[in-house]
């Protein structure tokens, strides 16, 4: 039994060699990095551990007291913002006062305004 390969065949063989080689040390280097970057496995045991005791507002009251408190506040801050915000809704723009709709905003306004500049 005989086997012919010609160039074709071989730069497939190539190709699909590369694409396997490049898969696994895709694989390998993922591998790598986790092994590096996971916690010991006493602090793994020692979190497991504490989740199960546990939950997290039973172990922490103190935290979820704080955390409504800076909710309430945030509230409070919320309204004032809204109140300001109506004001502004109701009041007419800085920029849009006195002229009509089809004059421009960059015309000059009136010459006893004062605009604040010394001369």
């Amino acid at each position: 039994m005989t086997v012919q390969i010609d160039g074709t065949g071989i730069g497939e063989i190539v190709e699909i060699a590369s694409l396997v080689g490049t898969i696994v040390a895709v694989l390998a280097l993922c591998l790598i990095v986790y092994l590096m970057v996971r916690p010991p496995r006493h602090v793994r045991e020692a979190r497991r551990a504490a989740r199960g005791a546990r939950t997290r507002i039973e172990a922490e009251p103190v935290e979820a007291e704080d955390v409504r408190r800076i909710v309430d506040r945030m509230d409070a801050r919320l309204e004032v913002l809204e109140r300001a915000l109506a004001d502004q809704v109701d009041r007419p723009a800085i920029g849009r006062r006195g002229h009509d709709e089809g004059q421009s905003i960059l015309t000059p306004v009136e010459d006893d305004r004062d605009s604040g500049r010394t001369k």
